[in-house]
């Protein structure tokens, strides 16, 4: 599963999202993604862009929300159902669990 094969039928926006979201844990600077795909996501619902996703978007998605916990789980689900607010939430509990780690 690679990040490009979620994101290449995206918006600009929902792309740069998800890939600060696939990426926080890896690239050693968890917040700053983090606030990066908060950022996008913000723009994203700010636009008003719908979500449409291809079946292999709909699995990878699943694939994430199966293979991820609590939060960050729940993140990715909200994004798979379209519902980007929602997701915002999560997203902004997990800066919120980053922060305090600090």
């Amino acid at each position: 599963m690679e990040c490009i094969d979620l994101t290449a039928d995206t918006s600009f926006c929902m792309g740069n999202a998800i890939k600060y979201m696939w990426r926080y844990r890896s690239k050693g600077r968890p917040l700053e993604d983090l606030e990066k795909a908060r950022w996008y996501l913000c723009r994203l619902i700010d636009r008003g862009e719908r979500i449409a996703w291809t079946r292999q978007q709909c699995d990878i998605l699943s694939a994430l929300v199966a293979g991820t916990v609590g939060v960050e789980a729940r993140i990715w689900a909200k994004l798979k159902q379209g519902f980007p607010d929602s997701a915002l939430i999560f997203l902004d509990e997990l800066i919120k669990r980053e922060k305090d780690k600090q």
